[in-house]
C-alpha cells in the first residue's frame, strides 16, 4: 500500500490548532495563542530564562538562577555564570533550541550600560530558522526585559 506525504504549512489559523500561548498578559483573552512555532520557541525560551529554579510547582530544577546572577558585580567571571547557565538549561529544557551565538556585554565592552548587562541571544529551532533575544537587566529598575 502507496502512501502520499504532504506538506503541512507551519501555520494554522484556526483557534483549537494553536500551539501554545504565550504567557505575557494584555491580549483580548488572558494568553496570546501562538501558532507559528518559532513564536512559540521565543516564548518557552523567555519563559524558562525568567523562571527561577525551584519557582515551578513540581519541576523545581526547571528554570535558571540567572535573575540572582545578572545583579552580582559585573566582571568577566559573571559573564562565563550567566554563558553557562543559560547554556545548560537550554540544552536540558528545550534540547531543540541551538545556540548560535550567547554574547554578553557589560560597562567595559559598552559604556553606555552603566548598571546593565545586555545578553545577546542568537538561535536556531532544530536548525530551520534563526531568531535572537535581547535579555536587558538594569540595576536601576531591578527587572530584566526581553525583547
Amino acid at each position: 500500500m502507496a502512501y502520499r506525504i504532504q506538506t503541512i504549512e507551519d501555520v494554522t489559523t484556526k483557534s483549537e490548532i494553536g500551539l501554545g500561548v504565550d504567557l505575557s498578559f494584555g491580549n483580548a483573552g488572558i494568553f496570546k495563542t501562538l501558532f507559528i512555532s518559532n513564536n512559540q520557541a521565543k516564548a518557552n525560551i523567555r519563559n524558562l530564562l525568567l523562571t527561577r529554579k525551584g519557582e515551578r510547582y513540581n519541576q523545581l530544577n526547571f528554570g535558571t538562577n540567572l535573575l540572582s546572577l545578572v545583579f552580582l558585580p559585573s566582571d568577566d567571571e559573571l559573564k562565563e555564570l550567566i554563558s553557562a547557565e543559560i547554556s545548560a538549561a537550554l540544552n536540558f529544557w528545550l534540547p531543540y533550541i541551538v545556540v548560535q551565538n550567547l554574547e554578553i556585554l557589560n560597562v567595559d565592552d559598552d559604556p553606555s550600560l552603566q548598571n546593565t548587562i545586555k545578553i545577546q541571544l542568537t538561535y536556531t529551532v532544530d536548525g530551520f530558522s534563526t531568531d535572537s533575544i535581547t535579555i536587558l537587566a538594569k540595576e536601576d529598575s531591578s527587572t530584566i526585559t526581553i525583547e
